[in-house]
């Protein structure tokens, strides 16, 4: 396979670093070497902040690329921006090689049963819940949970942790309501699908559960 197996002019890539500062951008050029993206445009993600942080700044940082392929399916690739300019509005990114273009799966996640830490933030009309639940099974598409009380809204604001050796890596998250079912008398339980989630913390979660999945049939 080649990188124009991938690749392709007027491709639109999503550029995005670890603090969910992002942009879009039009392939207009692409080799070995580089891709240059032109018609840029940048996107604010999960963030709080008002001001977009500089490209220079982006710059020295890691990023991650992520395109929709000629088969309809979603790759991403690790990368760096080599260059801006401004006054063209273009962005020049290093070149993956083809083995470090990575697919993601948009549906089918591997669910799997885990009890993790997560805080959840609900507002609607007056009213405003804010709760630390417990997981009962988690994927890279959502989440489920058990409650004593009925949370039924439309819209989840949230911070997931997921353990990474002695730690917890924190996940923000915005999520939306697939279903609250009542289990018996005293619980309901409740799933959610994500509706805004970094990437690559959703590949935290996916590769997380492939772990799990491994670690129990050992």
């Amino acid at each position: 396979m080649k990188l124009q197996n991938y690749i392709f002019a007027n491709q639109y890539l999503d550029v995005q670093d670890d603090e969910g500062n992002m942009f879009v951008g039009r392939v207009e050029a692409f080799d070995e070497e580089v891709i240059t993206l032109a018609d840029i445009t940048r996107l604010d993600h999960m963030s709080s902040a008002n001001e977009k942080l500089p490209l220079s700044e982006m710059m020295k940082k890691e990023v991650f690329a992520f395109f929709i392929g000629n088969n309809k399916m979603k790759y991403q690739f690790r990368t760096k921006i080599t260059r801006a300019n401004t006054d063209q509005f273009q962005i020049h990114l290093k070149s993956p090689a083809v083995e470090e273009i990575i697919k993601i799966q948009n549906r089918d996640y591997l669910r799997i049963s885990s009890s993790l830490r997560c805080d959840l933030n609900v507002s609607e009309m007056d009213e405003e819940l804010k709760l630390q639940i417990y997981t009962h099974d988690i994927s890279g598409g959502g989440l489920s949970f058990y409650s004593r009380q009925p949370i039924e809204y439309n819209n989840y604001t949230g911070t997931l942790y997921l353990y990474k050796g002695d730690n917890e890596l924190p996940l923000p998250f915005k999520a939306d309501l697939v279903y609250m079912n009542q289990v018996d008398d005293q619980r309901y339980k409740i799933a959610l699908k994500y509706s805004d989630i970094k990437e690559q913390h959703r590949n935290h979660i996916i590769r997380y559960a492939i772990q799990e999945q491994v670690r129990f049939r050992k």
